[in-house]
């Protein structure tokens, strides 16, 4: 077996194939790949929730990052491997760590509307203001998906956290808004208005979020239509 068998292994969820190669030698629990990436890296992607606690159990470093910023975290968030996230937490994985995109754990929950995962990154303490390199919070993200779910989540957060900035410009000036009626996401866009977003603020084309073409055609129109019955003209 090469040095990377134990990847390969937690890979294909080879429970105790990982447990025999990193008693024999436990270097191999921190060792990286060709990627940056350690055992609980594809642990994390396979959603072995059984090697996760073994490497946990040997006190392996449960941040690492890989040479493109990701960590177990973000990977296990990224495919919904809620119990993984799960362990991570509990072993002080750190929710706030961004890769080299500037992209948080809770970025990726909210673009593929992870709700239940997002309520446990932020009960740990994730930055629900974070912006990535593109300006962007994880409120953007939610509202380009309209998931109005991830989006109240946002808009709820614990007691005693910071409020959930509602009118943060992107790089080109689009708001949680914006993108929400770009995408003709019609629901998530009056939960934003009813929270206070601000419908005459401009991107840097000038354009506010209901003058967006976006999608264009019938969709668009009864987007549009769907916020003015509901939340008045702007």
């Amino acid at each position: 077996m090469n040095e990377f068998s134990a990847h390969t292994a937690a890979l294909n969820r080879q429970v105790g194939l990982v447990r025999s190669l990193v008693t024999q030698d436990p270097k191999l629990a921190n060792l990286v790949d060709s990627d940056g990436r350690t055992i609980l890296h594809w642990a994390a992607s396979s959603g072995s929730v059984d090697i996760v606690r073994f490497l946990i159990d040997q006190n392996v470093d449960t941040n690492p990052a890989d040479y493109s910023g990701w960590t177990p975290l973000h990977i296990a968030v990224s495919a919904g491997h809620e119990d993984v996230v799960r362990e991570l937490l509990g072993a002080g994985a750190d929710v706030k760590k961004a890769n080299d995109k500037g992209i948080t754990a809770l970025h990726y929950a909210a673009s593929k509307s992870r709700v239940d995962i997002g309520k446990l990154l932020v009960a740990r303490g994730s930055d629900i203001n974070a912006k990535d390199k593109a300006n962007q919070t994880p409120l953007h993200r939610a509202a380009t998906t309209g998931s109005t779910g991830f989006i109240n989540l946002l808009l709820h957060p614990p007691e005693g956290s910071p409020k959930t900035r509602l009118n943060t410009g992107d790089r080109v000036g689009n708001t949680p808004l914006h993108l929400a009626m770009e995408s003709a996401h019609a629901e998530a866009a009056c939960l934003l208005i009813e929270a206070g977003a601000d419908r005459s603020r401009e991107n840097v084309d000038g354009e506010a979020p209901e003058d967006l073409e976006g999608v264009g055609g019938q969709e668009q129109r009864r987007a549009k239509q769907y916020v003015i019955d509901r939340c008045g003209k702007p």
